[in-house]
């Protein structure tokens, strides 16, 4: 295995071969004494130093496996002081033979590696710092109890190492081998670097182990070996532990202080079980919890919807197989807020790193997303609502409208009726008084004819009587049937919506002698030139409703000031088209009026009777019935002119398809 940051090479191996060769040095030069003295300085420098960086770091690393290897092996350099203290021909206790010191010596090496083989426990589990440093405690009193007082076992016999000794030391070696195989069994939940370290720390310590097996004293060779070997191995734990924590976490540690807590928003690291190992003041915050509470737990617990189930959480599926999410929309009911959530790995290229979720607080975006939603609502439904009133009122208006056309085609016809009634009078008046001459003469003749009393010249008188009457009676029939025949046309047609070809002059003409009673009445001309008549097919009653309505119009506003008035009708064929204009030289209709000429109900003689409804329905007659387009043109005092245009040919069929 190698080191993943080859930058660190040289320090890596330029270091320990400086100190070794410094430490040989001291050993062949000064003797064995001082050699021995800074080899174990050196381990217990770095046991010292692993306790200082692991406390001061523990609330941002939150590892509790380096966390327990630093306070362990912090007790571990305890231990190897009062070894190295207690060698023979040190100045701080009076030890005449090495019994004491192989006794601290053979404590601290068993500790070292149940230490060892017990942190893997914390790669899973929450270590209680407070707990553990009461143990270490009372673990390096009872050793150095043990080494003072207690004479047995014995280390040396008859001038070299006792059995006891050499299997202890198998024991460590056995120890650590099964320490490196657990290690390496779950290498998946150690960052490799820290792997490749303590893989190294431990086979070096298992060399300087079977070295200590084979001396016999201080100056051997074999000893000197066993202490370049043991000072490497703490070399290597010193990379695994203080390199990594202070190179890479303080690294991160520089950042949170800088930007992580100034970060806005809430922000948790976890590795790459979803467990949290940090979390910034706003992530705190949003969950009303202190760091102690959430620490070293699951992150679903605290930052996932715990609605869902952890097993099916796409969030933690993803922070475990290293995926990166942007932007999901959740909602986090134990705390009822919404927000964006963010996952990134903090190193690709290793699971191992974790991840770093960020939250994005929208709920105030969502309550007025529902709040607009809410409106939305309201006003679909009012939109609805107003909908189907309008669509009633519709209803209502257009059969109010239709109940109007039709009532005012009652209306018109009552006149119509009313009007030829008084006019059929004056000839049939004249026929019944003629028919009464003659029947007086004829039997006034007929008496003086039975006596005998008929003269030449009362004959003569009675035919000159009888041919006047019959000239009267006849003349006066045919006028009575010449408006009973237009009457009937028009009064059909009034009534009816049936479409008919008919020749539009003649039947023009036709509801003229029908409205002949109403214009006499108003002393007014009429003007219609009745030449080159032309065939349409179309609907005579809406052609007999507009002339009808635009006279009676004329005849109600436009001359009722004046004492005679002119109306001019012309018809022309345009292609496919008819024109029929209709003029009067009344006083005609103000500006601000024209454009309201054709709203329901709009009248300027309501004191006299008017409806207002006239030139609506000529409107809708026109547009509706006709199919065709209407304009005005009128100018104060100059009379009003209206063009109404529609097609020849029209049916039921084509009215419905238009």
């Amino acid at each position: 295995m190698k080191p993943s940051h080859k930058n660190n090479n040289f320090s890596l191996y330029t270091y320990p071969l400086l100190i070794m060769a410094a430490l040989l040095v001291a050993r062949y030069f000064n003797g064995v004494l001082l050699f021995h003295t800074l080899a174990e300085l050196f381990s217990i420098f770095v046991g010292l130093l692993m306790l200082v960086v692991v406390l001061n770091t523990q609330h941002f690393i939150r590892n509790d496996f380096l966390i327990y290897l630093g306070i362990g092996y912090f007790a571990v350099s305890l231990i190897d002081t009062m070894h190295t203290f207690t060698v023979k021909g040190m100045p701080f206790f009076n030890i005449t033979d090495g019994e004491i010191t192989l006794h601290f010596w053979i404590y601290a090496r068993l500790l070292e590696s149940l230490l060892l083989l017990s942190s893997t426990f914390f790669l899973f589990k929450k270590l209680n710092i407070k707990l553990m440093i009461i143990a270490i405690a009372i673990i390096v009193v009872v050793v150095c109890w043990a080494s003072f007082y207690l004479e047995e076992p014995k280390m040396f016999i008859d001038g070299g190492l006792s059995d006891f000794k050499r299997n202890t030391e198998f024991i460590v070696i056995t120890i650590l081998i099964s320490t490196a195989i657990v290690f390496i069994k779950n290498k998946s939940l150690l960052d490799k670097n820290v792997l490749f370290f303590l893989l190294a720390s431990i086979s070096l310590t298992v060399i300087a182990e079977f070295c200590f097996t084979l001396y016999t004293d201080f100056h051997g060779v074999a000893f000197v070996i066993g202490h370049i070997f043991k000072f490497l191995s703490f070399w290597m734990i010193y990379q695994a532990i203080i390199q990594t924590t202070l190179n890479h976490p303080m690294k991160m540690l520089t950042a949170k202080s800088n930007t992580y807590e100034a970060i806005p928003i809430p922000a948790i690291r976890t590795d790459e079980r979803a467990i949290i190992s940090q979390v910034n003041e706003s992530a705190l915050a949003v969950i009303g919890k202190d760091l102690a509470e959430i620490i070293h737990q699951p992150i679903h617990q605290q930052f996932h919807p715990e609605d869902i189930d952890e097993t099916h959480c796409k969030f933690c599926v993803a922070i475990k197989t290293g995926q990166t999410l942007e932007n999901e929309v959740i909602f986090l009911p134990q705390i009822q807020q919404w927000f964006l959530l963010s996952i990134v790995p903090i190193d690709k290229e290793n699971i191992k790193g974790g991840v770093l979720q960020s939250l994005t607080n929208i709920s105030k975006q969502k309550a007025q997303e529902q709040e607009l939603r809410d409106h939305k609502d309201l006003l679909d439904e009012r939109v609805q609502q107003r909908t189907e009133d309008l669509e009633r009122s519709f209803e209502q208006l257009a059969t109010a409208q239709t109940q109007l056309v039709e009532s005012k085609k009652m209306a018109s016809l009552g006149g119509l009726v009313a009007g030829i009634a008084h006019e059929i009078n004056t000839p049939i008046g004249i026929c019944v008084t003629a028919a009464s001459h003659l029947n007086d003469s004829t039997q006034e003749t007929k008496v003086a004819l039975n006596e005998n009393k008929l003269s030449k010249a009362k004959l003569t008188s009675y035919i000159a009587g009888a041919e006047k009457s019959t000239e009267l009676i006849t003349s006066n029939i045919e006028r009575a049937a010449e408006l009973i025949s237009s009457f009937k046309q028009v009064a059909v047609d009034q009534s009816s919506e049936r479409f008919r070809t008919f020749l539009i002059k003649e039947y023009i003409n036709e509801i003229l002698v029908s409205l002949t009673p109403k214009i006499n009445n108003a002393n007014i001309d009429i003007l219609f030139n009745i030449e080159d008549d032309f065939e349409i097919h179309s609907s005579p009653s809406a052609i007999s409703q507009i002339l009808t309505n635009f006279i009676t119009n004329s005849i109600t506003h436009a001359f009722k000031d004046t004492e005679l008035g002119q109306i001019s009708i012309s018809v022309k064929e345009l292609d496919d088209l008819v024109k029929v204009s209709y003029q009067d030289t009344g006083s005609g209709i103000p500006d601000n009026h024209l454009e309201m000429i054709y709203e329901p109900f709009f009248t300027t003689n309501r004191g006299q009777g008017g409806s207002g409804l006239g030139l609506h329905i000529v409107y809708n007659l026109v547009h509706q019935s006709l199919k065709g387009s209407l304009t005005c043109n009128s100018e104060k005092n100059k009379g009003v002119c209206f063009e109404v245009t529609f097609p020849k040919d029209l049916n039921e069929e084509s009215v419905r398809l238009l």
